[in-house]
Order: C-alpha cells, then structure tokens, then sequence
C-alpha cells in the first residue's frame, strides 16, 4: 500500500513566501513606516494649530473701577495718541530732511518705509529733480535738524493733518565750506492704518509740502 506525502499548505495571499526568514523583518518595516507616517501627520497638525494660535488675537481682561474683570472678545487697538503723532513727525523729520553725505542712504531707507507706496513714489522723483543728493555727496554736507513746533491741525477718521516748525544748519566734512541755514514749515498728512510690524503707531506719511522762509 503507496503512503502519501502530506499536502503542504497553500500560503495566504499577501504573505511573504519566505515567512521563517523575512517576515518577521518586513512587518517591523511596516510597523515603522506606519508610525513616520503618523509623526508626519501630528507634525503637519501641530504646525497648522501654531499657525492659527499665532494669528489669534490676544486675550484682553478689562478691570472696572470695581474691579470687576470681563473678557473682550473683540478689542479694538488704540487710537494714535498724540505722544506718538509727534514722537512719528519728529522720527520722519530726522530721516527725511536731516541728511548726512555719509549716513543718507540708511536714513532715507527708513523715511521711505514710514511713507505710503503711491507717496514713495513721489518722494523718490521729488529727490530725483532735485539734485539734492548729488549736491549732498559732491560737497560732502551734514546737516543738524532742529524742531521747534509740532502739532496736529486736523484730525479726521482717515487722516491727520499736522504741521512742523524749526530750521536746518547745513556744513561740511570739507574745511572752509561755507555753512546756511534753512527755516521751514512742513504740513504733513498721517494716514491712519492698521497697526501692524511694519507701521506700530497705525501711520504713514501720505503728503509733505514744505514753506522756506530763510536760506
């Protein structure tokens, strides 16, 4: 009588056909890229979640004079206060007008990030067809800025409208150039804007017309 061997199991679809030396090995590798998988995932989240915190505006608690504390859902930044309209003007003033052969470049750099883009423009050509920074630079000119009034003439919900008094002495880094002075008035416009990095007071400079009344 003839013995049979016996049948050999048929292996499941899907499975390594080499289970006794690799499989072992390749469901670790699965189990591992699952989880990078999921640390990608909880990443990408975390990032998303940081994001929209960071854009969150920040939690306001107003104390009344009984000290009752309520929660503001939804504040308003504060207004310009007039410290800051003139601490601005007088910022801009130095940067725009109190030009040095040496330090101009770095200092109109920052009076232009106060202004507005269609008044950089004007600026920009304004300085062009004046030929002021090539007399600046051939005469080697400093100039020290001295202000003697500011003060807001107008107020409005888009705009302020300010006005700047003082003089300029002009010299010279070259020996025996001669030295003037300049007594002007500026009326200024202040466009209000949102408070941002890149305007923390809420203004920009929207127009500049200057009087000479001594040279």
């Amino acid at each position: 009588m003839a013995t049979h061997a016996p049948a050999q199991e048929a292996l499941p679809l899907g499975e390594p056909a080499y289970y006794e030396v690799w499989g072992s090995l390749e469901k670790t590798n699965k189990v591992l890229w699952a989880a990078l998988w999921f640390a990608v995932t909880v990443a990408i989240l975390a990032l998303i979640l940081v994001r929209v915190a960071m854009h969150r505006p920040p939690i306001v608690i107003r104390v009344d004079g009984a000290g009752q504390a309520q929660v503001v859902t939804d504040p308003q930044p504060p207004p310009v206060s007039e410290a800051e309209v003139k601490n601005f003007l007088a910022l801009f003033e130095r940067f725009y007008t109190e030009l040095n052969a040496y330090t101009y470049e770095s200092d109109l750099k920052l009076a232009f990030a106060m202004m507005t883009p269609d008044f950089q423009h004007q600026a920009s050509d304004a300085l062009k067809r004046s030929g002021v920074l090539e007399t600046l630079k051939s005469n080697q000119i400093k100039t020290t800025l001295f202000l003697t009034e500011l003060k807001v003439v107008r107020d409005t919900a888009e705009v302020l409208e300010c006005k700047v008094k003082g003089y300029r002495q002009t010299s010279s880094y070259k020996p025996d150039e001669p030295t003037g002075e300049v007594v002007f008035e500026h009326d200024i416009v202040l466009k209000k804007v949102p408070r941002s990095e890149a305007a923390p007071n809420g203004l920009l400079v929207e127009g500049y017309q200057e009087s000479v009344f001594k040279k």
